[in-house]
């Protein structure tokens, strides 16, 4: 997977990023404190199409030319209620704001210990837009416009269209984001509070994962249910977790990791889809703060 960090104050496999949501790009605006939450981050009703595209400066760029786009497609969304996170990364961040978020730092590669010489690759640019809606001409308009407008400032590094598969299941046909926290949790888990660096802001992890559909079809039901920790068809628990289940390494517990008999920690809210390319690639646009 391609991977970032960014402030929302957003990766190929992993961003980190932080999204702050602001009536227009000046300077005095970024300089007062504005613990305001982007209302998308705390949408969970992404619409049935979603649109990332990674960006960073270019030589030459003008940050005034940016901040113009960015405040012309924030007033375009809302008009046409367009869903929209803007998540910056911790260079471009800078240049606008000193009110930088503790720890806040590019996401790097990382490299499996097993030998196999498999890597998750940190692929970190300085701006991500993210749009989501039922229409998938409407977004795509805002990205084109937007990225006519940074023609000569910035440049893309990748986009991903993604999509609402089935009932929100993943293209292994498992559902997706049965373990995200409960709604009612989003501004504690994702967002930055009140009296700390970055009050009102987001981190974002972003991750783009390849999958192997051809080879995953060919695992018989029960180890497709190992390898999740869950069941494929209503996505109960398993009572025992296999110890390479992806539950018995990512579910963070006060105790043993995976192990559900103590409380939950480090949580994150998460909007994870799917996208397929024209070349056959498909696998899962991972997203979370």
């Amino acid at each position: 997977p391609s991977q970032i960090s960014m402030f929302s104050r957003v990766a190929s496999a992993g961003v980190a990023a932080f999204r702050r949501p602001v009536t227009a790009f000046t300077p005095s605006l970024w300089a007062r404190s504005m613990a305001t939450v982007q209302p998308a981050v705390l949408n969970r009703d992404m619409g049935r199409n979603q649109w990332y595209v990674h960006l960073s400066r270019t030589e030459g760029a003008d940050l005034n030319v940016i901040k113009k786009v960015i405040s012309d497609l924030r007033a375009d969304c809302s008009k046409k209620g367009v869903n929209l996170v803007v998540g910056f990364g911790p260079t471009l961040l800078a240049d606008i704001t000193s009110d930088m978020p503790a720890d806040f730092q590019p996401y790097e590669t990382f490299k499996s210990t097993d030998g196999s010489g498999r890597e998750a690759k940190g692929t970190q640019e300085e701006l991500l837009l993210w749009v989501n809606h039922d229409q998938k001409d409407l977004i795509w308009k805002a990205m084109y416009d937007a990225r006519r407008g940074l023609e000569g400032h910035m440049s893309v590094a990748r986009e991903t269209p993604t999509f609402i598969y089935g009932e929100s299941l993943d293209m292994t046909g498992f559902i997706d984001g049965t373990g995200n926290p409960p709604e009612e949790k989003d501004v504690e888990v994702a967002v930055v509070p009140e009296g700390e660096p970055g009050a009102g802001g987001s981190f974002i992890i972003a991750q783009r994962w390849v999958h192997d559909l051809t080879s995953w079809e060919k695992l018989p039901l029960e180890e497709q249910e190992g390898v999740f920790g869950r069941t494929k068809k209503d996505s109960t628990r398993l009572d025992v977790q296999p110890a390479h289940s992806h539950l018995s390494h990512v579910e963070l517990r006060e105790g043993k990791t995976g192990d559900d008999s103590t409380p939950k920690r480090d949580e994150m809210s998460r909007r994870s889809t799917p996208y397929a390319f024209h070349d056959g690639t498909v696998g899962l646009y991972f997203m979370a703060f």
